[in-house]
């Protein structure tokens, strides 16, 4: 799907936004490509090796973001007995936990747009969906747009223009 198939601005505005499928979107664009660069020179090569390299980097990348969004959790720990469970997290824990996680969720995907932002020339790159995130969700934008307006500065978030049809 080529950026011409997609409206400006298609793609997600805050890290809660963000689903496996435009994850994934980026790593199958991403990947046969670096894949493809790998076998082409030789493994103990330095080309080879930082093809191989770039290319594990992207899906640990994808994978953590996959993982992250869909909420999975590592394999659960045996607990000897005799240990008492943890004490259930206060409401405060449970929205810093909330909001750390979608912070990580925004760098790691603006770090994998950042890797793929090296093809924006290549067919099927697409501008409009895979682009840098400036916030968590809403609340977030919010809560910084209420800042600057308290100390008198201008925005520096840049959004997309929507066409003029």
């Amino acid at each position: 799907m080529s950026d011409a198939d997609h409206p400006v601005g298609d793609g997600p505005r805050y890290a809660d936004e963000l689903t496996t499928g435009i994850v994934w979107e980026i790593g199958d664009f991403l990947l046969p490509r670096l894949e493809r660069a790998a076998r082409t020179h030789p493994s103990d090569s330095e080309e080879g090796i930082t093809a191989s390299a770039l290319a594990e980097s992207v899906e640990t990348l994808v994978l953590t973001l996959e993982w992250a969004i869909t909420g999975g959790t590592p394999a659960r720990a045996r607990v000897p007995i005799g240990i008492p469970p943890p004490p259930k997290p206060t409401e405060e824990e449970r929205r810093v936990r909330a909001e750390r996680r979608l912070e990580r969720l925004r760098e790691d995907w603006n770090h994998l747009c950042a890797l793929a932002g090296h093809w924006r020339s290549a067919p099927g790159f697409q501008c409009s969906r895979w682009r840098k995130l400036d916030f968590r969700d809403a609340a977030h934008e919010r809560w910084y747009q209420q800042q600057l307006s308290y100390r008198h500065l201008p925005s520096r978030v840049i959004r997309p223009v929507p066409p003029s049809w």
